[in-house]
């Protein structure tokens, strides 16, 4: 007699099929669409960068055949992530494409088309990263590992969560977030807002970020310069995205002249992250809490 197993440990949804002939694994991936495994995936063509952090988090890089121009990983190239080189991708033979949601959704049916299978992940939330944690660990016959790492992101959040849990709000800064540094001739800066696994971070790091409440495309909103100056942040987090940069876009920040009554530019609170890691939902986000409540409430080093 076969049978039907349902897991729902950690918020994933699995259904693991089993009769006498056949072990599947069926998954529910983050666009809603059901996929079927009948094999451990062993190549994968991984067609985002922050899906490529989810699995050299799960070491499971050996697996990695093909990532997209803007990865950092050393695989072979295959092209935008928009529009996908479906030609390039079929030529690796992967048993797997991995993908995010939003502007590459529609790129799926064009894989699938192909014969390829395609999982999508698209975390918004820092559960949702969790959630995806244990989903390609089960995928990838890891599970038990995934659920043992994925507590330990759940533990740094409690850990820093109770940190600042009786920091009054007036106690609290106030944060801008900045996905890079403003030009000369700016109007609007793009940040994180409602929604955003960043907006999480800040709250949870001890800080108050002004975009909170304020909703944008997948959480990333714009705010103009007058809501900033009115706002008056008491921390700015810059994100730089070439190493050693980090004084030079500090500096323009502090030389911006619409900022310059802000009081995270008078007593110099402005500091800088990794952009790439900042902007990339995957388990590397959760080192942003260590390094904010450190920004907010115990150093000044950038």
């Amino acid at each position: 007699m076969g049978g039907i197993a349902v897991f729902r440990k950690l918020g994933v949804l699995l259904f693991v099929l089993m009769s006498t002939l056949t072990l599947a694994v069926v998954v529910v991936d983050d666009a809603g669409r059901v996929v079927e495994f009948s094999a451990v995936p062993e190549r994968v063509v991984s067609l985002s960068p922050a899906a490529t952090r989810f699995l050299i988090f799960l070491g499971l890089e050996d697996r990695i055949v093909g990532v997209t121009d803007y990865d950092s990983y050393e695989a072979e190239r295959v092209g935008a992530m928009v529009p996908v080189n479906v030609e390039k991708v079929v030529a690796l033979n992967p048993d797997l494409v991995l993908m995010f949601g939003g502007f590459q959704l529609p790129e799926v049916a064009k894989l699938e088309r192909v014969g390829l299978k395609v999982l999508v992940i698209n975390p918004t939330s820092l559960d949702d990263i969790i959630r995806d944690v244990v989903l390609l660990g089960t995928i990838f016959g890891e599970r038990k590992l995934a659920v043992e790492k994925a507590e330990e992101l759940k533990n740094k959040m409690l850990e820093i969560g109770k940190k600042a849990y009786n920091i009054p709000p007036s106690k609290r800064p106030k944060v801008l977030y900045l996905i890079s540094a403003p030009g000369p001739d700016v109007k609007e800066i793009w940040t994180c807002g409602e929604g955003s696994y960043l907006d999480e971070i800040i709250s949870l790091a001890g800080g108050i970020n002004i975009a909170s409440g304020i909703a944008g495309p997948n959480g990333w909103p714009q705010l103009s310069l007058e809501y900033i100056v009115a706002q008056n942040p008491d921390v700015i987090i810059v994100g730089v995205y070439v190493p050693g940069t980090e004084d030079e876009e500090v500096k323009k920040i502090l030389d911006f002249d619409p900022f310059r009554e802000i009081n995270a530019v008078k007593n110099k609170r402005v500091f800088t992250v990794d952009g790439n890691l900042a902007s990339q939902p995957s388990p590397d986000v959760f080192k942003l809490l260590d390094i904010l409540y450190d920004y907010f409430y115990g150093g000044n080093n950038r």
